[in-house]
C-alpha cells in the first residue's frame, strides 16, 4: 500500500510539473512570434545571407558558450547592472511634436534602441518597444529601468517602423499589435514579416529588404545595411538565425542619418560611409558586451570606431542604460564611450540626451550640444577598457592601430 501511495503521489507530481511547464509555455507563446515557414523561406532563400538553413554572418562569428555565459551572468555580474532606485526620467511634453523640425531631422531616444524620427515629413518609429519586459514572459525576465518617456499614442501620425532584427529589446508584440490597422509601413530584414503577420500586421503593410535594397518613402530613401549579429524568440532556440538582421540608413534631399543595428565590428562600416554617407547622425549601439559575446556586440570602444567609419558628423549612442542585459555596469558604455572619445577622437561629438528628449540636427538651427548633453545618470563604479576589454575577431584589419591606443 506504501509503495501504491508513493507511486500516486510521484504520479500528481509529475503531472503539476508538466501543468506548470504548459502553462509557462502557453504564456510565452504568442510573444514568441512565428518564424517564417517554408513558404516564406523559399521566396529569400535565393538571399547570398542565406546558408540553406540558416542565414549567416559575412564574418564568422565566435562561438558562444553559452553555459558559461549563463554563469557569468547570474554569478559574476556587475553590482551595479541595474539603477539601484527608480529613475526619475521626465514625461516628454509631445506639443513640441505639434512643428516640424526647421533643421529637417529631429531625433527622440527613447531609451535603449528605440527612435522617433521626423525627417522630411516623414514619422519614423526604429525598434519601438513599449512594453515593460524585453522577455517572453509578461511577468519575468528582462524590465524595463523606467516607463517610456513618451506614450505611443501622444506620438503624431507615424509613416513608417523599421526594425533591426527579432531579439525582444528591438521587437515587441505589444508595440506591433498597438500599431497594426493604422495604415502603417513596416520595413523590416527578410523573415521578420513572419512575426508580424502572426500578430496581425497587414501583409500589405510590411517589406522585407535584404542588405542593402532599399525602398522609397516619397523623398525619403531607407536602405538596410549589413550587421554582424544573430536573430531568434523562441524559448527552445529552434529559430536561431532563421530571421536576418541589419541596420538602417535614412536618406533625405538634405539630412540623413545611420542607424547601426546591434552588431559586433565589421568591414562594412567602411563600406556603408563610402557608398552611402556622410551622415549628419550616426546612431550606434555601444551597451549589452561582455568578452563572450564580442562578436554579437560591439562595446564602447569599436562603437566610436564604427562611428568614423561611417562618416558620420555626430554621433548617438544607444543600446544602454534602458535594460540589463548583460554583465557589465549599467552606466558603464556612455562612461566609457566618454573617456574613449577623450583619449584618441576628443574632436568628435557625442549627444547624450535625457531619453524623450528631442533635439535637432544639422543646419544653423540644430540644438546646440550644450543642451543636449545632460549627465542624467548616476556617478557610480565601472570597468574600465583594460580591465575587461571587448573586441571583436577577424578584423585585425580595422583594429591593429586603432586598440593600441587604448
Amino acid at each position: 500500500m506504501r509503495i501504491i501511495r508513493v507511486l500516486k503521489f510521484i504520479a500528481v507530481l509529475i503531472s503539476v510539473l508538466t501543468l506548470g511547464v504548459v502553462l509557462v509555455i502557453a504564456s510565452a507563446w504568442k510573444n514568441m512570434g512565428r518564424p517564417p515557414n517554408p513558404a516564406e523561406i523559399q521566396q529569400f532563400s535565393a538571399s547570398p545571407q542565406w546558408a540553406q538553413e540558416w542565414f549567416q554572418n559575412h564574418l564568422p562569428q565566435k562561438p558562444v558558450d553559452n553555459q558559461a555565459a549563463a554563469e557569468q551572468m547570474y554569478f559574476g555580474a556587475s553590482e551595479y547592472a541595474e539603477p539601484k532606485s527608480p529613475l526619475q526620467i521626465p514625461h516628454t511634453d509631445s506639443a513640441i511634436f505639434e512643428s516640424k523640425p526647421q533643421s529637417g531631422l529631429r531625433v527622440t531616444w527613447l531609451g535603449h534602441s528605440s527612435l522617433f524620427i521626423e525627417i522630411e515629413n516623414k514619422n519614423i518609429l526604429i525598434d519601438p518597444v513599449w512594453g515593460e519586459r524585453a522577455s517572453p514572459f509578461s511577468y519575468m525576465g528582462v524590465k524595463r529601468f523606467y516607463p517610456m518617456p513618451v506614450d505611443l499614442e501622444d506620438l503624431p501620425k507615424i509613416t513608417a517602423v523599421l526594425i533591426s532584427h527579432d531579439h525582444y529589446d528591438h521587437l515587441d508584440r505589444l508595440t506591433a499589435e498597438a500599431l497594426k490597422g493604422k495604415g502603417i509601413m513596416w520595413y523590416v530584414p527578410l523573415g521578420v514579416g513572419s512575426h508580424l503577420r502572426y500578430w496581425g500586421v497587414d501583409e500589405k503593410n510590411i517589406r522585407e529588404l535584404d542588405w542593402w535594397q532599399n525602398a522609397q518613402l516619397d523623398s525619403v530613401q531607407l536602405t538596410a545595411i549589413p550587421s554582424r549579429h544573430s536573430s531568434g524568440r523562441s524559448i527552445f532556440m529552434n529559430d536561431t538565425k532563421k530571421t536576418l538582421w541589419s541596420g538602417w540608413v535614412i536618406k533625405g534631399q538634405s539630412r540623413s542619418l545611420v542607424y547601426s543595428g546591434d552588431t559586433s565590428m565589421h568591414d562594412d562600416f567602411k563600406t556603408v560611409g563610402e557608398k552611402l554617407g556622410p551622415f549628419d547622425l550616426s546612431i550606434i549601439e555601444i551597451g549589452a558586451y561582455n568578452d563572450l559575446w564580442r562578436d554579437n556586440h560591439l562595446g564602447p570602444e569599436q562603437a566610436l570606431l564604427a562611428h568614423q567609419l561611417l562618416n558620420a558628423e555626430v554621433m548617438l549612442p544607444v543600446h544602454w542604460g534602458g535594460f540589463n542585459l548583460s554583465t557589465h555596469g549599467w552606466t558603464e558604455p556612455v562612461e566609457r564611450l566618454q573617456s574613449a572619445v577623450q583619449r584618441v577622437a576628443p574632436q568628435t561629438l557625442v549627444l547624450t540626451p535625457l531619453p524623450g528628449q528631442p533635439f535637432e540636427i544639422g543646419g544653423e538651427v540644430a540644438d546646440k550640444p550644450e543642451n543636449i548633453n545632460q549627465h542624467w545618470w548616476p556617478d557610480i563604479p565601472w570597468d574600465k577598457v583594460q580591465q575587461k576589454p571587448i573586441w571583436s575577431s577577424r578584423v585585425e584589419n580595422l583594429l591593429k592601430n586603432y586598440r593600441n591606443k587604448f
